[in-house]
């Protein structure tokens, strides 16, 4: 398949962003990082002493931080004002360092410095659990417009794939309701108001009997697309089949080596925000689909 280049510029938009570095690739985060583009200003002091303003925008986000990309030099170390364009949130930051210097400008890692806040208006899961998960994918409640990180169960995630929409519990609605991807939604939807997770505290009187399915697949027999970072090969939009809890299989005329770590999304859209999550190759078939290469792949937790 023909590898995916190009970025929304709209003003809620998301990007495939770089391949991957070495020091991406072995990176274990606190949590995920959701790739999308949220209008920003930085603020600060410069070297000089003078206060500056800049306008920038996210690169990625996640529980505790983001990659920005901002038209000027910043220094590893440096304290900085996120401001998010038209939210009225703010947030004070840490430059981690530069990560790369794109054709548009430089991006930056940033740490958040207040745990409490919740600058991108999405919810994180408190802890990467990923016994049980299937897939991870940023979902929006059709009743509030709650944005969660979510990990999907082999049977959450076959019904997602099939019907594009799923039912889980919010913890803002207080029951259970309709997810889907926040495809093409309006900016002042990301504005709904996003409350501490009480979906653990809550969900146990909520559960009716019988609503929780005990089924257990092996492996789930889909159609799904994906996309695949390589530190070397790019970006690459595959076919994905065969999803399990420990990882999956793609077809892709592209030749990658057995043992090479890169990055996968599944589901994947060009106009959704995406969850890219370390995995290795572990094996491949040639011959096996269409003249395809068959992939099989681990993730890494």
């Amino acid at each position: 398949m023909a590898n995916y280049a190009g970025n929304d510029s709209s003003r809620y938009a998301i990007g495939l962003g770089p391949a991957l570095s070495p020091a991406q690739a072995g990176n274990h985060r606190q949590s995920d990082r959701v790739f999308l583009t949220l209008l920003i200003r930085v603020s600060g002091l410069a070297e000089q002493g003078k206060d500056f303003l800049e306008e920038g925008r996210t690169v990625d986000v996640s529980l505790r931080g983001a990659a920005i990309m901002v038209d000027r030099e910043l220094a590893a170390g440096q304290h900085i004002k996120i401001q998010r364009v038209g939210v009225g949130k703010e947030a004070m930051a840490r430059v981690v360092g530069r990560i790369e210097r794109r054709s548009e400008g430089p991006v930056f890692g940033v740490a958040l410095l207040d745990p409490v806040v919740n600058l991108w208006d999405i919810v994180f899961p408190a802890v990467l659990d990923l016994e049980k998960a299937v897939l991870r994918a940023l979902l929006r409640c059709i009743g509030c417009g709650r944005l969660e990180v979510t990990y999907l169960t082999e049977f959450e995630a076959d019904l997602f794939l099939r019907h594009h929409c799923v039912s889980r519990i919010c913890g803002h609605c207080g029951g259970w309701t309709t997810w889907t991807r926040p495809l093409g939604h309006s900016s002042r939807d990301l504005h709904a108001p996003v409350e501490p997770d009480s979906r653990q505290q809550s969900s146990r009187h909520l559960l009716a009997p019988a609503t929780q399915n005990q089924r257990s697949h092996d492996r789930i027999q889909v159609e799904a697309v994906g996309c695949v970072r390589h530190p070397t090969l790019g970006n690459e939009v595959v076919l994905v089949r065969d999803l399990a809890r420990g990882g999956l299989s793609f077809y892709s005329a592209s030749h990658y080596p057995e043992g090479s770590r890169m990055e996968m999304a599944v589901p994947y859209a060009s106009k959704a925000p995406n969850i890219y999550s370390p995995a290795r190759i572990v094996s491949s078939r040639k011959g096996a689909k269409n003249g395809l290469i068959e992939y099989g792949v681990v993730y890494l937790l």
